[in-house]
């Protein structure tokens, strides 16, 4: 996982009761880190019950010397061995009278190493899942879930589900993460809002489809799409403000073994990725190409387009005479032709002027004038006209768009006559893909 040292444990191990179940072991964890993050270190699943019987013999049982510190718990990074030296509790053994039957296993503190219970994988139990009530988001990334399959079986893991919620102010800025199968740097990373097919943090509520909606006016994102892996998972969340420290932070993960996927009618293998193509708030000029998502021809990846959503600032409308086209194999201009506009591509016309909707397929989900000129955005799911592929794909979307000679508009690539007068738009997008 990306920016943490390799980690040694101490453990003590428990003699499971039975063969079916999993095998407790008692860890440190590193200075600063969850119980989240020590056991998936371990590659093992983090159990908040913790079972010290109001002992301190585990400090011992671990090699820590410290000062027997015998007030009662009263924070979810202990119980927890102080470690840093500016902490005025420095060498201090801490939370481990009176502790709650179960402690979140997310919580951490910059100068504490936690004790842990750490079991070992077992895909008997066939749901997994955890929630966080009433944390608090800060600039830090923090783990609030990690799950690691047995070794030597055929089950794969899916996760299921994802919610959160907190106040209005915090939309802008927040970030989760999936680390999948021991990745260092996280393959999907995104804003709530956009993964559910929102930009510019658009209020409008409650509305939703089977993947996705909103269900509050502030926060209550959820998010159902099925996310692929092999081995292991970590999921995680911090603000992009570096001294970010928002209350009232909510959340739930929940995942399955073997759970099936399908795009539409196309099932999608157990050995797939859930691929996340994006573009952040870049600038393109009039006319000028996007690719949306590019997967390689040539080496033989297949796969299946899922969902696309995007969010556009420009001057004027006139960006939605733009048309999709997708390619695959390698083939030239123009592949295959998706729309006749981008208004078209979701489903309605003559630039939306029946206003927002969220459909099962597709929405429009934000629109507003304000200065230097509008924003918009959109989204599109592909289950019901699957684009399936069997050697690479290439999504594109085209800044606005020209007419022919013959006055046809989309298939001319370059030159002809524009479709209105559009303008530099900042566009930002996502594009799922499931690959194998």
């Amino acid at each position: 996982m990306r920016g943490t040292p390799v980690f040694l444990a101490l453990a003590v191990c428990l003699v499971s009761c039975c063969a079916a179940a999993p095998t407790s072991t008692y860890i440190l964890g590193d200075q600063g880190d969850s119980c989240t993050q020590a056991c998936y270190k371990q590659g093992l699943n983090c159990n908040p019950n913790l079972a010290l019987n109001g002992s301190n013999a585990i400090f011992q049982k671990l090699g820590v010397t410290c000062n027997m510190d015998s007030r009662p718990w009263w924070a979810n990074n202990q119980p927890g061995y102080v470690s840093a030296s500016n902490d005025g509790n420095f060498k201090d053994c801490l939370g481990w009278n009176d502790v709650p039957t179960a402690v979140l296993c997310a919580g951490a503190f910059p100068t504490v190493q936690r004790v842990c219970r750490c079991d070992s994988p077992d895909n008997t139990k066939q749901f997994f899942g955890t929630g966080l009530s009433n944390g608090a988001i800060t600039g830090t990334e923090q783990f609030i879930f990690s799950h690691t399959l047995a070794p030597g079986t055929k089950d794969v893991g899916v996760m299921t589900h994802l919610w959160l919620t907190y106040p209005a102010n915090v939309d802008k800025g927040v970030i989760v993460r999936y680390y999948i199968d021991g990745e260092k740097t996280a393959s999907i990373e995104f804003e709530p809002s956009l993964a559910c097919g929102v930009g510019f943090y658009d209020k409008q509520s409650p509305w939703g489809n089977k993947w996705f909606g909103k269900g509050a006016n502030d926060g209550a994102w959820n998010f159902n799409f099925r996310i692929p892996f092999q081995k292991s998972i970590a999921i995680s969340f911090f603000h992009v403000d570096p001294a970010a420290t928002f209350g009232g932070f909510y959340m739930i993960v929940r995942g399955a073994l073997n759970v099936p996927i399908s795009v539409g009618d196309v099932q999608v293998p157990t050995t797939a990725k859930l691929n996340l193509f994006k573009i952040n708030a870049q600038q393109f000029n009039p006319l000028q190409w996007v690719t949306l998502a590019n997967i390689p021809s040539g080496q033989g990846t297949k796969g299946v387009f899922f969902m696309h959503t995007i969010a556009v600032s420009s001057g004027n409308l006139n960006f939605l005479e733009g048309c999709y086209h997708a390619y695959v194999n390698g083939e030239a201009f123009p592949g295959t032709l998706l729309s006749t506009g981008t208004e078209d591509y979701f489903d309605s016309a003559w630039y939306f002027n029946s206003g927002e909707f969220h459909l099962p397929v597709s929405g429009y989900t934000h629109y507003d004038t304000a200065a230097p000129g509008i924003n918009w955005s959109a989204y599109r799911f592909h289950e019901m006209d699957p684009l399936q592929f069997s050697d690479g794909l290439q999504f594109v979307w085209r800044n606005g768009d020209a007419y022919d000679a013959s006055g046809i508009k989309c298939l001319i690539d370059q030159g002809g006559k524009p479709a209105g007068s559009p303008t530099v738009s900042t566009v930002t997008t996502y594009a799922w893909v499931y690959t194998w």
